[in-house]
């Protein structure tokens, strides 16, 4: 093996660029990592029916094309790719389930590519699906469980090579030896990268697992070492060549294993790799692209099954050694091209390779597989459902097969999704009109009446996604004001979808509000949602449902409260307002205190004002120190925020007041003033009151003390307005 510190001295001379001494440093270490790795899961998958040494050089062959094609089309910094350990659990499971159909060696190798082929073939799909952004959405528990099963199958695949025991063989007195060689090779694996961490577990594991057994075997005497002991010269690469698929032997396959196999493959080898990405992300500090390493990762599978070879994906194992060595963009490449080199000019090296410490080094990799951190999880009762999820996973991966294990996880992922979903209130806040009366200023008879019967209004602040699991907890929260005669606005600003179990739940709400004597109200719906313009008439189309239901929608939520205050106040028998009837100073509040004589002593002072319908009184920022009283019509107090957008901060029609604040403290306007009806007012100037001061003190006295109180019920209003903003 070649030293770092050679290639270093080398490439000072040489003058090799930095980059390019990184990516073959790393590639060196790549190569190190994968080359046992690929040639121990080869011979597990392969050696059954094709032998030791077809079976490593089928490894390799996976491992060579991965390397190339998801380093150069790939492009994702650091990652490496070749035959991994949930690609070779399942497909010897996979294997299992073929040999027990009684399909011959020969159509079991082509079933195997087949599943290698349409894996890579939905590998390519989950790509330009945008899977990559999916797949980061499956829980870790389920992950996790995947992860630990696929380890423990990993571990029970090489009970057979532990023990030197062929598939037909029974155990002798020399079987310690492979026992040995096993235990040496995982305990070199395990232990020699935390005293050197510079060399690599898996090449640590085979040279001393090899040393050992050459040892032995040499100075021993060994009656007849059995052939299955060693991998065996690998077939020169001549001899390999693209698979044959007749139109007989496809017809003949079991396709329903092969595309149950081939989907679990897909998913699996896709999380496999987007793991190995971002963990390269993490070390490089770059960012991959999830789409293009899965497509690049569906050509390589796709090549690998045409070339006979065994399927893998990009290696968290083998990219997290590598990164760490300094890999970086082509060392990937590099890694391939060395493979290639070994495959070509050492191939009789395989006849000094035990079987039995590449199972040494199988059983060190799948102890990493195991989630630990699954014990710890069940010990707190907040983490012990993950704990549950993950072990069934697990369980199922053991105890059926892999295959099933990633529908079950993918399965326990959407559950899980939806759990969590159903446990986020929908309700944000449920108002009534007492604490959320519309902006719409209204004479004390009707706000008193409003303060003591506002209960029969309540507002319903949605938020989050409404769908089907959601439909029965909102019927049951709301179920009390739907038993009553109220008017139940449902605000959907924050909504981001609703199905169409929950549109049949509106449905619901609204017959049974109408039932009551009710009224269904929404406002601040978004056009996204499907419910358009008018949710009546959307609900009727879905449902056919003759005449019409009892909703309205507004476009704002002071309309729809404005809507039902007045509503209320008309099944309570007050007559709200009407915008064209004019009043009469005495009929106001203002002027309710007053003597006949201090209201005429008022009037006198008063300068008349009328504006038609869309005519500004004054804009924000202008000067002001005026009175004004509304005797007809309707002015909106409007806040700016941008040239064709306002807030509404008040609505004033007539017996009502406004322009206090500036009237008793001069100075520029807070908002604008805008008549939205043709309106009559009745205006009072700092002039014009200081001559009332002064021939009329009662008059003017009078008329502070009734500003002093509309101006205290105005900041309690405030007071509520603030806190309800903080609180939403």
């Amino acid at each position: 093996m070649i030293s770092q510190d050679f290639i270093q001295r080398a490439a000072s001379t040489i003058k090799i660029p930095t980059a390019l001494l990184t990516d073959l440093r790393g590639g060196l270490v790549a190569a190190a990592v994968v080359l046992p790795q690929a040639t121990a899961f080869g011979v597990t998958v392969f050696a059954p029916f094709l032998g030791a040494a077809s079976g490593a050089l089928a490894g390799l062959i996976g491992a060579i094309l991965l390397l190339f094609i998801s380093g150069v089309v790939g492009g994702a910094v650091g990652v490496i790719s070749g035959p991994t350990g949930p690609s070779m659990a399942l497909l010897t499971g996979t294997t299992v389930i073929l040999t027990a159909s009684g399909l011959p060696p020969a159509t079991l190798v082509l079933a195997l590519l087949a599943v290698t082929l349409l894996a890579g073939l939905l590998q390519l799909l989950i790509a330009l699906a945008g899977g990559g952004r999916l797949m980061k959405f499956i829980p870790y528990p389920v992950i996790a469980g995947l992860a630990t099963g696929t380890g423990l199958l990993l571990m029970q695949s090489q009970i057979k090579p532990l023990l030197g025991l062929h598939h037909q063989t029974t155990w002798s007195q020399w079987h310690w030896l492979p026992v040995t060689v096993t235990v040496v090779a995982f305990g070199a694996a395990r232990l020699i990268p935390r005293l050197l961490p510079r060399i690599p577990g898996p090449i640590a594991g085979l040279l001393a697992g090899t040393a050992l057994f050459q040892l032995i075997i040499s100075s021993a005497r060994l009656p007849a070492m059995p052939e299955h002991w060693v991998v065996g010269a690998l077939p020169a690469l001549s001899e390999f060549h693209l698979t044959a698929l007749p139109r007989e032997a496809w017809l003949t396959l079991p396709w329903p294993v092969i595309l149950h196999a081939a989907f679990a493959l897909a998913i699996l080898s896709s999380l496999n790799t987007l793991l190995a990405s971002v963990l390269a992300d993490t070390t490089t500090g770059l960012r991959h692209n999830a789409r293009r390493e899965l497509l690049a990762q569906g050509v390589g599978q796709i090549a690998v099954g045409l070339a006979g070879g065994l399927a893998g994906s990009a290696s968290v194992g083998a990219t997290a050694t590598a990164v760490q060595a300094g890999a970086r963009r082509w060392a990937a490449f590099t890694a391939g091209l060395l493979l290639l080199l070994i495959l070509l000019f050492s191939g009789p090296v395989g006849q000094w390779l035990p079987t039995s410490a590449l199972a040494g080094i199988i059983i060190a990799s799948a102890l990493n597989l195991l989630e630990t951190d699954i014990i710890a999880w069940a010990r707190r009762p907040r983490t012990r459902l993950d704990a549950v999820v993950a072990v069934l996973v697990a369980g199922v991966t053991v105890g059926y097969d892999l295959m099933a294990a990633v529908l079950v996880g993918l399965s326990i992922a959407i559950l899980l999704f939806i759990r969590a979903q159903s446990q986020l209130p929908i309700i944000h806040r449920r108002l009534t009109a007492i604490e959320r009366p519309s902006v719409r200023q209204r004479p004390s008879e009707q706000a008193g009446r409003l303060a003591q019967h506002g209960d029969r209004i309540v507002m319903y602040q949605l938020r989050g996604t409404l769908f089907f699991a959601k439909t029965d907890q909102l019927f049951e929260e709301m179920l009390p004001d739907l038993d009553r005669s109220a008017w139940v606005i449902l605000h959907l600003r924050r909504v981001m979808q609703i199905d169409l179990s929950s549109v049949r739940l509106l449905q619901q709400i609204a017959a049974r509000l109408e039932a009551h004597g009710g009224e269904l109200l929404f406002c601040e719906v978004r056009q996204d949602l499907g419910l358009g313009r008018d949710v009546e008439r959307t609900l009727r189309k879905i449902s056919l449902r003759p005449g019409r239901l009892n909703v309205h929608t507004f476009t704002s939520a002071d309309q729809a409260l404005e809507y039902a205050e007045n509503a209320l106040l008309n099944t309570l028998g007050v007559a709200t307002t009407v915008l064209e009837r004019r009043i009469d100073l005495a009929e106001m509040d203002l002027c309710r205190d007053m003597q006949p004589l201090e209201l005429a002593e008022f009037a006198a002072v008063l300068r008349p004002r009328e504006l038609d319908s869309g005519e500004r009184l004054f804009a924000a920022g202008d000067g002001g120190a005026e009175l004004y009283l509304v005797l007809r019509g309707r002015i909106d107090i409007r806040l700016p925020a941008t040239v064709d957008r306002y807030k509404r901060l008040a609505i004033y029609g007539p017996g009502t007041v406004f322009g206090e604040i500036a009237f008793l403290d001069p100075g520029p306007r807070a908002a604008e003033a805008v008549a939205v009806r043709p309106t009559e007012l009745r205006v009072l100037n700092r002039a014009d009151f200081n001559q009332l001061r002064k021939t009329h003190p009662d008059a003017a006295i009078t008329l502070l003390l009734a500003l002093g109180r509309l101006q205290s019920q105005t900041l309690r209003w405030s007071a509520r307005e603030i806190q309800r903003l903080i609180q939403w």
